[in-house]
């Protein structure tokens, strides 16, 4: 009965943090490399909750391609 609540398929993670890039950046990463890093980092996790290992590991691998997809942009 909420007729003012919103939904979005999109996810969120905020803006990288500038000393974590600036730590990584200054240890030779690139910029897309560090953004792939930091993002890999924060969602990996999330598949650790599913107990179907065929699952699990088919969506690291789409995981994985979307988040070097998206960081090469």
């Amino acid at each position: 009965d909420e007729n003012d609540v919103q939904a979005s398929h999109a996810m969120s993670i905020g803006r990288m943090d500038e000393d974590q890039l600036y730590y990584m950046m200054s240890r030779g990463l690139t910029l897309a490399q560090c953004t792939s890093l930091i993002a890999t980092g924060y969602l990996m996790p999330i598949t650790e909750t599913i107990q179907n290992e065929e699952l699990k590991s088919a969506l690291k691998e789409e995981m994985e391609r979307k988040i070097t997809e998206l960081c090469s942009m």
